[in-house]
């Protein structure tokens, strides 16, 4: 069968280390790349980090974003799965040396390959897939200043008070009279990139007491540190509601600029920088000693990995879903079978005519028989001959005729499509494995963090390389991994 996909393999170091050379094969030689020494290093600074956050910091979303004091509602929802971002021109009049893209050509409004030219189209995806937040984000919104107050304008119109909407900026164009149309519009958190206005909080300023929740939204620049340091207390001082820290990420765009100012480089999904994270967490001790009341949180890259990739996959896999699968913690869509046993069936039925279990839970196919996580609760004994596979949730503007599909009209007209791709091979589990996967899909059930954890919770399903690449494969696909990436 097909390979599994590098977003499976995050156990995977060299894996994903190979993935890496082959994605940045025209500049990867250039970057200065953590060696075991950095990564020791990195990883010792970091846990002191950690340990000194520890008694003011939280941690949400399995260890992945540590923050102090509050998160906004925004970054509640985005890490909850709930939110979508509005891509609305694709063109900034600011140049970064962080930004990971070039944003120098006027495009439509769009998100995740899809385009929306007009506000009410955009307001029925939100609507069909039960979006409960929504940001618009550049390029530069102000650029298209009536586009951007357009879309919020219907946004809020359609939803009110359903959907929390939130906008990024540099802010270099905001005037007071457009801050005031945008919060007339509904707008309920302004969040501004500091970074591009020289970190002048002048143009933050014009948004406090106009816009219900002010943020400063920036990537943690190492050689910026002490100035943020002295920034934190002004940023309260100021109305500021939030501070967001971002790691910053190297992309075939901006790999040159970072090169040249001797950053360590971290493989993973993303490639970032490993002083940068370093950064962010000095920055959270920082305000957690001054005891200011200001919310500071450190978005991670692996945060992003982790939690806005399964937002997306959860969204469209609830659409796509057969009534006999599930959808998993990552957002995969699960399928189980077994032999049809004839007595078994007939189990099944009895139980779902008195009630236990919904009927169209479970489907014969040929000697198959397949059903959901639910309808194994009503299995008596092990499961024979158990296979489970794994199908990738996407959305397209078009059918690609790859994969199978659905079509979706939305209210206003417009077609988006969602297909499902194999994600895995099928993977026939053993007795003692099927006892085991029985147990780690239970209602509330806790997996493992690491193979380690697994063959020690079950040491009866004996610890071959071949049991290590399935569960590695179904670990991946069943659960977030909590904490920060390793550094490799």
């Amino acid at each position: 069968m097909g390979q599994i996909p590098v977003q499976l393999t995050e156990f995977d170091h060299q894996g994903l280390v190979e993935k890496t050379r082959r994605d940045c094969a025209c500049f990867y030689d250039r970057l200065r790349w953590i060696t075991p020494a950095d990564a020791l290093r990195f990883e010792h600074e970091r846990r002191e980090l950690l340990d000194a956050l520890s008694p003011q910091a939280l941690f949400a979303f399995n260890g992945t974003k540590p923050y102090i004091r509050r998160l906004s509602p925004g970054c509640r929802l985005c890490g909850e799965g709930s939110w979508s971002c509005l891509f609305i021109n694709n063109i900034c009049n600011a140049r970064c040396f962080y930004c990971p893209s070039e944003q120098q050509a006027v495009d439509e409004p769009g998100t995740n390959t899809l385009t929306f030219r007009h506000p009410e189209d955009y307001a029925d995806y939100l609507e069909y897939f039960g979006f409960k937040g929504a940001s618009i984000s550049g390029g530069e919104p102000f650029l298209t200043f009536d586009r951007t107050l357009a879309f919020a304008r219907e946004i809020k119109r359609r939803f009110q008070e359903r959907i929390y909407l939130w906008l990024y900026t540099n802010g270099i164009l905001a005037t007071p009279d457009m801050l005031a149309r945008l919060r007339d519009a509904g707008l309920d958190e302004i969040r501004y990139n500091i970074g591009a206005a020289g970190f002048s909080l002048e143009h933050v300023q014009q948004a406090v007491g106009v816009i219900p929740h002010v943020t400063i939204e920036i990537p943690a620049v190492p050689e910026r540190l002490d100035l943020l340091i002295r920034l934190i207390p002004e940023m309260r001082d100021r109305g500021v509601d939030f501070l967001n820290l971002h790691q910053i990420r190297c992309t075939a765009f901006n790999h040159s600029r970072l090169a040249s100012r001797g950053y360590t480089f971290v493989h993973g999904p993303f490639t970032g920088v490993a002083e940068s994270e370093i950064t962010a967490l000095k920055l959270l001790v920082c305000a957690a000693n001054q005891g200011i009341d200001l919310g500071v949180n450190y978005c991670s890259l692996i945060y992003r990995h982790r939690f806005q990739t399964r937002a997306f996959r959860r969204s469209w896999a609830r659409h796509l879903k057969k009534n006999h699968e599930d959808v998993t913690d990552t957002g995969m869509i699960r399928s189980m079978s077994q032999a049809a046993d004839p007595d078994l069936l007939q189990r099944i039925q009895e139980a779902c005519a008195a009630g236990k279990c919904d009927g169209a839970s479970f489907l014969k196919k040929q000697d198959r028989l397949f059903f959901s996580r639910t309808v194994m609760d009503l299995m008596d004994g092990v499961c024979r001959d158990l296979r489970v596979s794994y199908h990738l949730p996407s959305i397209h503007p078009a059918v690609t005729y790859r994969n199978a599909f659905k079509e979706i009209r939305l209210d206003s007209g417009k077609t988006v499509v969602l297909e499902r791709s194999p994600a895995t091979p099928e993977i026939e589990l053993s007795p003692e494995e099927a006892a085991a996967f029985r147990v780690l899909t239970a209602a509330n059930a806790a997996f493992p963090e690491d193979l380690d954890g697994l063959f020690r919770l079950f040491p009866g399903i004996g610890r071959t390389s071949a049991a290590e690449e399935r569960w590695k494969t179904i670990l991946q696909a069943e659960r977030i991994r909590s904490g920060l990436l390793e550094y490799y």
